[in-house]
């Protein structure tokens, strides 16, 4: 009898330590999504002449606003389509994009740089 209450108590000092548990993992979590970077869609370009850059796309991929898949999709640009390259920058997470102008109009943004095979040297925007 005495071992039965014994593990019954076991039992509800386990569950209640439990739920205290699950409280301080949870309340851990919340400073981490409180600190989300937010993205400048609105980056400043210094540039605003071609340089010796261009590249190829090498797939179809959307041309942006500003410098982060989160901004918004000025156009869709096709697989091969050239890309005259005016600067680049890194945005805060360490990804290379690149500003421009799709090649045979005056349509401008940003591109990934993984999204192009490109050449040539380019300036920081």
């Amino acid at each position: 009898m005495l071992r039965r209450q014994l593990a019954s108590l076991a039992v509800v000092v386990l569950s209640v330590s439990g739920a205290f548990v699950g409280a301080s993992t949870a309340n851990a979590a919340d400073p981490v999504d409180s600190t989300k970077i937010s993205v400048d869609c609105d980056h400043s370009i210094t540039h605003h002449t071609p340089g010796s850059s261009w590249g190829f796309m090498k797939g179809t991929y959307n041309l942006k606003a500003g410098p982060y898949a989160a901004c918004d999709t000025w156009r869709s640009v096709s697989y091969g389509t050239e890309i005259w390259i005016w600067c680049h920058t890194y945005n805060v997470y360490n990804h290379l994009w690149v500003y421009g102008r799709v090649a045979g109009t005056n349509d401008t943004g940003w591109m990934s740089g993984d999204n192009l095979d490109w050449r040539g040297g380019s300036d920081d925007c």
